[in-house]
């Protein structure tokens, strides 16, 4: 999918795992998810200060609901990827948003579902901590820190 045209999440449609992720792959040697790139996008100084305080405001309201996976702790030295579980539908709606930042910020994104994404080493009610099967060198630059400013 391409800048975000997602449909409608759906049972059985690839798997019962999710992930936003864009189309750029980022020191985890996976595409980097939504809410990296919109850190990316940030830290390059192209979020305007609405944007910006809109990306604070979305972070700031998972933070209060998504309990922290204990592989951030210390910067996530396994390289652990988080995937949303099925039962996590209002934290997905939630992440609008963020796709229309990509969106407006020209960072092209999907939305994957898989059925296994990876050994799962962390798992609370809403979410799952892998350990991806593929990875792939980790990129030397963020195309969203110096792609179209659209």
């Amino acid at each position: 999918m391409t800048h975000g045209s997602r449909a409608p999440l759906r049972q059985g449609d690839g798997g019962p795992f999710v992930r936003f992720q864009v189309r750029y792959y980022g020191r985890l040697g996976v595409p980097v998810g939504i809410f990296a790139a919109c850190h990316h996008l940030r830290s390059a100084g192209r979020l305007t200060p609405a944007d910006d305080e809109l990306f604070t405001t979305v972070d700031d309201w998972f933070i209060a609901r998504l309990p922290y996976p204990p592989f951030y702790a210390d910067g996530n030295t396994i390289r652990a990827v988080p995937w949303f579980k099925p039962g996590a539908a209002s934290l997905i709606d939630a992440l609008a948003p963020l796709e229309d930042l990509l969106r407006r910020y020209g960072v092209a994104y999907d939305v994957v579902r898989s059925p296994d994404p990876g050994t799962i080493i962390y798992e609370d009610d809403f979410q799952i901590g892998v350990l991806p099967y593929v990875r792939r060198p980790a990129a030397t630059s963020t195309p969203a820190a110096s792609g179209p400013s659209g």
